[in-house]
């Protein structure tokens, strides 16, 4: 019940009808180097602890491409996370003291990274492009969680030029950019990000939240839907909460 060791690596694993690798009761796990290609969800990892997962490449996946869940003091970074249907990463029950740094999370239909029950976690140094909901979510039962570094943006290559339509019928091919949604978490940073090119607003907060902190950001081509009564950062008014020293145009 708590397998020691296990590592996965160099490997390809494609077309399976739930998790490309399910991951069990384990510790000290390393999941390198691999290929996960139109599995439901590419990894799901429950109920385990050291994860050390990095340098994989995930496409084309029906569901999600890495879940979480039960789990603790784990890194996952240096992916290519693609065209997941659902998200990209989802941490959920109880998961505590993980990194998801420098991963690339492009063209997902769901969201980027949805912290749906995480603590005390880091979300750094990502690239988030073409993401359709949300790049970063945190729900109402997350919460101590930092979001720097990161790079949030659409498909533009300079001069308003865009790779992807504006319309188009295949969802995939359409121009997205998001930013961070916290629905009811409380102690978030949000600082030294970029965020570019978006649908909508940077940051939205909802609920009863408290101690979020968004600052040190640039913001800029944002509302591009041109939404009536968008911000670029919103955050309920309250002693609480602090917004302060963005750049933002």
């Amino acid at each position: 019940d708590c397998y020691e060791d296990p590592r996965v690596s160099d490997s390809i694993i494609t077309y399976n009808k739930a998790a490309g690798l399910y991951i069990q009761a384990c510790h000290d796990i390393v999941v390198n180097g691999n290929h996960f290609e139109e599995d439901w969800d590419a990894v799901k990892c429950v109920d385990s602890f050291n994860l050390c997962m990095n340098g994989n490449n995930i496409d084309d996946h029906l569901g999600n491409g890495v879940v979480i869940e039960n789990t603790y003091g784990s890194v996952v970074s240096g992916n290519m996370i693609e065209e997941c249907n659902g998200t990209a990463i989802v941490l959920d029950r109880d998961c505590y003291g993980i990194t998801l740094s420098a991963n690339v999370i492009a063209h997902e239909l769901e969201g980027g990274i949805d912290l749906r029950d995480a603590h005390g976690c880091a979300v750094s140094a990502n690239t988030f492009t073409l993401v359709h909901r949300f790049s970063v979510r945190l729900g109402p039962d997350s919460g101590r969680i930092n979001i720097s570094g990161n790079s949030f943006g659409n498909s533009e290559v300079g001069g308003g030029t865009l790779i992807r339509k504006l319309e188009h019928e295949n969802p995939m091919q359409i121009d997205m950019g998001t930013g961070v949604l916290i629905e009811g978490a409380s102690h978030v940073n949000v600082s030294g990000n970029t965020f570019s090119g978006l649908l909508l607003g940077a940051v939205k907060a909802t609920g009863d939240i408290r101690g979020v902190l968004v600052t040190g950001n640039v913001i800029t081509d944002w509302n591009r839907s041109q939404t009536a009564g968008v911000e670029a950062i919103s955050i309920p008014a309250s002693d609480k909460n602090r917004v302060g020293d963005n750049l933002i145009d």
